[in-house]
């Protein structure tokens, strides 16, 4: 320890100490042993402890025999005190007349030799100086008196009254409580964090006698912001009574949301505390209240971090002083250790030592729950060597945690840059919904039902024509997810895996457009073609990728892929860098496994020539199901030409030219068959002003 150090720490230690001395002369009081006079109009102005005149010819000048005697008398007050406590409680307004009811004129004082603590104050007693015991001697006298026989006050020379006057303060003193384990530790934590600044001990004393001064504190250890609180108001740090008062919403160093008012002259503080800075972490709020609370305060401000991260910057700035503090170290503990129970530092360095006892993680509350009156140095260091591996291991996971958290959040940005970059690799088209047929008479005209609006894709895989067996696949799916969303089969159990394949034009995309609407789901369509636009093979891969991660992201949905025979096959010798179109190969099937591990995740190849495609992409879980599309019969092309002239095939049909033409042949009747049903219902599946998405891809 520095010679700042010693010299701050002697000061606040002696600052507790004689705080217990004057506990240990007010108990003397009540019992009658001590008499106070005032030197100024209150008792903050300074008291003369004197001996009673009732009791100063009880003691005998032996230091035993007095002990014993004094120990009786402070014994015989605390039980009168807490039998009248006890009769407050429970209600009797004549508690403080039980002298007389009980006779106590005639008082009884009994002198045990029991002991109950010792002199270093873990408790209000002193052990026996030669732990033998004596025959209790009983002194007894009218109203208070002295014994007869014993002398009186009056009968002894000034000179001997006040060598009996030190002599009894001495063994008062002697009763008075070890100072708290708290209070010493935060003393010591502040005396070393002042020692950190060569001249910080005199800076702060000047900075304390400016009115408006700001002072930062900032120890990291756990509980020490409360504690140093405690110091400030019960007079332990500073020669006067502080009160605390936060200077922004929130509570006070010690978890007050008001200033303490009692009794006690006390010099208002402004404090911010951890709470605080906290509450207003960002930099906006943080700037406000040192514009608005701080630079305008008219009272002095401490701020108190005991957080393990530096002081914001603007508080630093503002601040008149920083003192700056470590943790709780062996040298702290072996310090407490000799002021609260006078065991030798010496020897609780050696016992640390031994044991590689090395604190790192400790608070304040952790050293109080330790060091308690009547346990040995060895229980001692054993359960702050617990406390320490369990506040370690809090350390750290919180630390695992909060990394983890930094990397979600820098992942979270990198997945939303890189999404954002390959964004472009797919569109999202959103289903359309039915129109209701309007009721006959009501809301539109029949001109007007048969007209949707413009800009809207309403094919249904119901309304198609010449898709084969990919009509029936896709309503038993409709079917299917239906189930699946009222639990009543496991995803696993649909057909969700489709590969459509046939010559150019067949209407290969306009499947999954219509798919997307029968189904009701978003469409995620893309192209092996867009993913390559990138060519560079991490840039084509990080494509796939983010096309897939959105699929999954959005499930339930279809992710359709076109063109996916441009992939082509692993080890395929007609097309040269094999290396490249493997790997890409390889990352479909991977995709294509983790897309059906989630459920909701609809995958539909296209493709031209699926004789190209590599076998592993149509193995089971996969593109399993393979349907080919033909080119449109006689029957579909009528519907197809029916869906595409919509409500323009009655007058076609009525026109004169075309009448006659159609008169003679008996596809008029077919045509004019299939128009009236293709526009049956309301008409929902007519399209205006939009080419794509028709039954013919061209």
């Amino acid at each position: 320890m520095s010679k700042i150090s010693k010299r701050v720490s002697k000061h606040l230690i002696a600052r507790q100490q004689r705080t217990t001395r004057l506990e240990a002369f007010g108990r003397a009081l009540d019992a009658g042993i001590l008499e106070s006079q005032l030197l100024g109009e209150t008792e903050h102005s300074g008291v003369v402890w004197n001996l009673a005149a009732e009791t100063a010819a009880l003691f005998s000048g032996d230091v035993d025999k007095d002990r014993k005697l004094i120990r009786s008398l402070l014994e015989a007050s605390s039980r009168k005190r807490k039998q009248i406590e006890r009769k407050l409680e429970s209600g009797d307004q004549d508690a403080f007349n039980m002298d007389e009811e009980d006779g106590a004129d005639e008082t009884v004082i009994v002198a045990s030799t029991e002991s109950t603590g010792n002199a270093a104050g873990h408790s209000d007693t002193l052990p026996e100086a030669g732990g033998e015991s004596e025959p209790p001697a009983k002194l007894t006298g009218k109203s208070g008196g002295p014994i007869p026989g014993e002398g009186t006050a009056a009968n002894f020379s000034s000179q001997k009254l006040a060598a009996l006057r030190g002599h009894v303060l001495s063994i008062v003193a002697g009763f008075a409580s070890a100072p708290k384990v708290t209070e010493v530790a935060a003393a010591l934590l502040l005396a070393r964090a002042i020692e950190r600044d060569e001249h910080g001990l005199d800076r702060l004393l000047s900075i304390m006698k400016r009115g408006k001064s700001i002072v930062a504190v900032q120890v990291p250890v756990r509980d020490f912001e409360r504690h140093f609180g405690y110091l400030l108001e019960d007079g332990l740090a500073l020669p006067f009574h502080v009160s605390l008062e936060p200077i922004a919403e929130g509570p006070t160093l010690t978890g007050r949301f008001k200033a303490l008012a009692d009794t006690k002259p006390r010099k208002s503080f402004s404090c911010f505390g951890s709470a605080s800075l906290k509450r207003y972490d960002d930099d906006d709020e943080l700037r406000t209240i040192v514009s608005k609370r701080v630079l305008t305060a008219f009272k002095p401000l401490v701020i108190c971090d005991e957080r393990d991260r530096p002081l914001p910057a603007r508080l630093v700035a503002v601040a008149d002083m920083v003192i700056s503090g470590s943790g709780i170290d062996a040298s702290l503990i072996a310090d407490a250790l000799a002021i609260c129970h006078n065991i030798p530092i010496s020897r609780t360095w050696f016992l640390m030592t031994e044991l590689d006892f090395e604190p790192g993680y400790l608070g304040i509350d952790d050293l109080a729950i330790a060091i308690r009156p009547g346990r040995s140095l060895t229980k001692i260091i054993a359960i702050l060597t617990t406390l320490e591996a369990e506040n370690r291991a809090m350390a750290e996971a919180k630390e695992d945690e909060e990394k983890e958290g930094r990397l979600g959040a820098l992942l979270k940005r990198s997945g939303a840059k890189k999404r954002e970059k390959y964004s472009g690799c797919f569109d999202i088209i959103e289903p359309v919904k039915e129109l209701a047929a309007p009721e006959p008479g009501k809301g539109q005209t029949a001109k007007q039902s048969a007209n949707p609006p413009t800009g809207k894709d309403h094919l249904f895989v119901e309304r198609l024509a010449g898709y084969g067996d990919a009509q029936p696949w896709a309503l038993d799916l409709k079917t299917d997810l239906e189930a699946f969303g009222n639990k009543k089969i496991a995803w696993s159990d649909l057909s969700s895996r489709l590969l459509l394949s046939g010559p150019p034009g067949t209407g290969k995309t306009t499947f999954a457009r219509a798919l997307c609407n029968t189904l009701g789901v978003p469409l995620i369509a893309t192209s092996v073609a867009r993913w390559l636009e990138s060519s560079h093979l991490g840039d084509v891969l990080a494509a796939m990728n983010a096309t897939f991660e959105h699929a999954t992201r959005n499930a339930p949905c279809i992710l359709f892929i076109d063109e996916v025979d441009n992939i082509g096959n692993r080890g395929s010798s007609d097309r040269p860098y094999d290396d490249y179109w493997s790997s890409l190969v390889n990352r479909m099937l991977e995709l294509l496994d983790g897309a059906t591990k989630t459920e909701g995740v609809i995958v539909v190849g296209a493709t031209n020539r699926p004789d190209k495609i590599d076998p592993a992409l149509l193995r089971s879980g996969r593109l399993e199901k393979h349907i080919v599309i033909p080119t449109p019969d006689t029957a579909a092309l009528v519907k197809i030409i029916a869906h595409h002239l919509g409500s323009d095939l009655d007058a076609i049909l009525n026109s004169s030219d075309v009448a006659r033409s159609i008169s003679r042949i008996s596809s008029a009747g077919t045509l004019s068959e299939h128009s009236n049903t293709a526009i049956a219902g309301n008409g929902s599946d007519q399209l205006h002003g939009i080419k794509e998405g028709v039954l013919i891809n061209g």
